[in-house]
């Protein structure tokens, strides 16, 4: 995993950073599972990212006689640009709220924490599943629809993973041999998904899924009497965190009306709709500088404005400039169809 020397991560400001606001900041955000945690963030003063990478046309390979001369080759990159996007919010309090001496909480930091939880509902739901199409054109195109429109947003179509409708549903799981025979069946397409996103050893890896599914990887695995390849290890604030090989397991939660999954069991077997059907989908992204990662314009910034010029409103602003950068055609993946009852 290629990690630049000047990438940062919401750890790192939650655990280095001298603003107080900014630390408090990251840190609930790394609590609400915001999926900002995991990715690498460059520092760039740009609203755009330019780059290349190959999705096809490599350099021909000559083979020579004896005494003969070479033939020159060359290689084709195809170039690809990423846009940043802009999260802006003010949270305002009045004067008398803010000042009220028998108070039992801070009023600013009761909004802020209750932003925060917004913001991360709202981020993590549009990183997989937003699109310019039908969603929000002011945030970045999430993963279902990069993968879906590979030719467009540069992604192999063997990355997206067809489970020809995998049955995990407890009833086969639990099921003797019929049980073991599925569980080690999705442990296969578990390692074609890491395959797809160059790490087949899990290495730089965040594997998505819902917390139902997570179980359900806990029941495969006891069908088949082994641990599989999961363990469970600690991260930086000490918090379990579940690992399949090198990659990592996690829940990108709800929707911010706390009721839709963002990665939802009613999928359709061939993974094109969230309906009333019993399926669901397991995503894999590679972050590092030369697959998947991500860029800042400036780190985040929460600034206290005080009292602002009508002289009632305590204002806070809150505004980070971000975007996705996909450096290589292997960098995300999916696997859908997987059945859960």
């Amino acid at each position: 995993m290629a990690i630049a020397a000047n990438t940062v991560t919401l750890a790192d400001y939650a655990l280095m950073s001298n603003s107080p606001l900014v630390q408090a900041v990251t840190y609930s955000l790394i609590l609400y599972s915001n999926v900002l945690q995991d990715i690498p963030l460059m520092e760039k003063k740009s609203l755009i990212v330019n780059g290349t990478r190959f999705e096809g046309n490599l350099p021909s390979v000559n083979w020579s006689q004896l005494n003969a001369e070479g033939v020159t080759t060359k290689g084709t990159p195809t170039a690809y640009q990423e846009q940043a996007y802009i999260i802006r919010n003010y949270i305002d309090v009045d004067k008398f709220l803010v000042e009220e001496e028998n108070a039992i909480v801070d009023p600013r930091s009761v909004q802020t924490e209750a932003y925060l939880k917004a913001l991360t509902y709202d981020m993590n739901y549009k990183f997989f599943k937003n699109d310019h199409v039908t969603g929000d054109v002011n945030a970045p195109v999430g993963l279902k629809y990069r993968i879906t429109n590979g030719g467009t947003f540069g992604v192999r179509p063997e990355n997206l993973i067809n489970s020809s409708a995998l049955d995990l549903s407890q009833a086969t799981l639990t099921n003797g041999s019929g049980g073991q025979y599925n569980g080690s069946k999705l442990l296969e397409f578990l390692d074609q998904l890491l395959w797809s996103v160059d790490a087949p050893d899990g290495n730089g890896v965040v594997l998505y899924m819902n917390e139902i599914m997570m179980r359900r990887f806990n029941l495969a695995m006891r069908s088949l009497g082994t641990s599989g390849g999961f363990e469970i290890v600690r991260d930086q604030f000490d918090r379990a965190v579940t690992q399949y090989k090198g990659a990592i397991l996690r829940d990108p939660g709800y929707k911010s009306d706390q009721t839709t999954r963002v990665i939802t069991t009613t999928e359709t077997s061939d993974g094109t709709s969230d309906t009333s059907s019993t399926y669901t989908s397991i995503y894999a992204v590679n972050y590092s500088t030369d697959h998947f990662s991500g860029w800042q314009f400036n780190p985040p910034n929460v600034q206290d404005l005080g009292l602002i010029y009508n002289g009632a409103i305590y204002r806070t602003l809150i505004d980070w400039a971000i975007g996705y950068n996909n450096a290589s055609t292997r960098s995300i993946g999916r696997l859908y169809g997987l059945k859960l009852s």
